[in-house]
C-alpha cells in the first residue's frame, strides 16, 4: 500500500477554549499519513495521493474563525482526505505546541480506516 505523507504542517489560527486562545492566535502543527492506492507507477499528479492538496487545506485553515476543539479540525482534515475515494486509511495528528508549558505538544490524533469513517465507528 502507498503512503502519502505531509509531516509538520504549520498554521497560525484561532483554536482552544481558554480565554487566553481567543485574543492570539496560536501555532497548530498537522501530520498525515494517508495510505491508498493511486496505481502503478503515476506519470502525473492527478495519479497521486497528491501532499500539497493536504498541505493547502490545513495552511487555509489560518482564515477560519476560532475552533473551540482541536477534535472539530482532526474531524475536518478526516472527512477532506476521505474526498479521495483512492485513500483507505488517514493516520492525523492535530497539535498545538504552544499552549501548555513544560510539553512539546497536546492535541489529538486518528487512525481510521475508510470503513470506520463510513460507519462512524472511529
Amino acid at each position: 500500500m502507498f503512503r502519502m505523507i505531509a509531516k509538520g504542517i504549520e498554521v497560525d489560527m484561532f483554536v482552544g477554549i481558554c480565554d487566553f486562545e481567543y485574543k492570539n492566535k496560536q501555532k497548530v502543527k498537522v501530520n498525515v499519513i494517508a495510505y491508498g492506492r493511486p496505481g502503478f507507477n503515476p506519470e502525473d499528479i492527478t495519479q497521486c495521493l497528491d501532499y500539497s492538496r493536504v498541505c493547502t487545506y490545513v495552511h487555509s485553515w489560518t482564515n477560519r474563525e476560532h475552533v473551540d476543539l482541536v477534535e472539530t479540525l482532526l474531524n475536518d482534515l478526516m472527512v477532506f482526505c476521505f474526498e479521495d475515494s483512492r485513500i483507505d486509511i488517514v493516520d492525523i495528528e492535530v497539535l498545538k505546541p504552544e499552549v501548555i508549558g513544560g510539553t512539546e505538544y497536546v492535541g489529538v490524533g486518528t487512525y481510521t480506516t475508510r470503513a470506520q469513517f463510513n460507519n462512524k465507528t472511529y
